[in-house]
């Protein structure tokens, strides 16, 4: 369909639409799809990645913002019997059940998208994403570079040009694998407990070493005591984590070994 005014792309959106079909077969290809994955898709756009996902899936949730996409988008979904597009926040609804998710996802959806995703119990990711979100995993230090480090196998494949993109964005793009460890240390579980829990960092850090390494309450007391970790931050909530702290942690682990 030609593009008129009315398919402007909407940036405040994050909409970068994939127009290389290379890119796109190759995205499909590393997704090693089968008759039995059911597959998320984030950011639907105009279906050139949707449409491949449905060929060769079980099912495909795909989610997309805009409803004038429903042009592209509704006409697929007829086509196409495994495939459902939601037209709304894909945070906002349960990923439950889902083993894959395939998508050019909006820079500004890789933090929340990575959180869900490991809530969600999702198995493997194949993105692309903003070649600064591929540094954050690279360099390990933030408290997304860690999140992702902690839950993930992290693989990057192939950087993807801005020129791939319509309109292009402000810089490349890298295709990415994310598969969920199926090995971690004792450390790794601890810490991986840490960022899922809800609460105060204090109750997080203390319950989350008496669960995972059979520490008796006092003697996790002990051990977060030796940290030296000051009590107006143990007092915060877990969200508020910051990467340096996931590190002095990490470093304060090294007690169980």
């Amino acid at each position: 369909m030609k593009e008129t005014d009315e398919f402007i792309p909407n940036t405040d959106l994050g909409q970068h639409f994939l127009i290389d079909k290379k890119v796109i077969d190759k995205e499909i290809a590393i997704a090693d799809l089968s008759k039995e994955d059911m597959v998320i898709e984030i950011g639907a756009g105009k279906g050139y990645l949707t449409e491949q996902l449905a060929l060769k899936s079980k099912e495909v949730l795909a989610f997309e913002l805009d409803p004038r996409m429903n042009v592209f988008l509704d006409a697929l979904e007829k086509k196409h019997k495994n495939l459902r597009v939601v037209y709304g926040d894909a945070m906002k609804f349960s990923w439950k059940g889902y083993d894959k998710i395939v998508s050019n996802i909006p820079y500004f959806l890789a933090e929340p998208l990575i959180k869900k995703a490991i809530e969600s119990s999702i198995e493997e990711m194949i993105l692309i994403v903003g070649e600064n979100f591929k540094g954050t995993i690279t360099e390990n230090k933030s408290k997304a570079g860690i999140t992702v480090n902690l839950f993930f196998d992290f693989t990057p494949i192939a950087i993807v040009k801005k020129t791939s993109f319509s309109p292009e964005p402000r810089v490349d793009s890298w295709l990415i694998t994310l598969k969920q460890k199926t090995k971690v240390s004792k450390e790794e579980r601890i810490l991986q407990s840490i960022i899922l829990k809800k609460g105060k960092i204090k109750n997080a850090i203390i319950n989350s070493l008496t669960f995972e390494s059979g520490l008796t309450k006092k003697q996790a007391k002990n051990l977060l005591e030796q940290m030296h970790i000051e009590n107006y931050v143990l007092n915060k909530p877990v969200a508020s984590i910051t990467g340096r702290f996931l590190e002095k942690v990490r470093d304060g682990l090294k007690e169980l070994a």
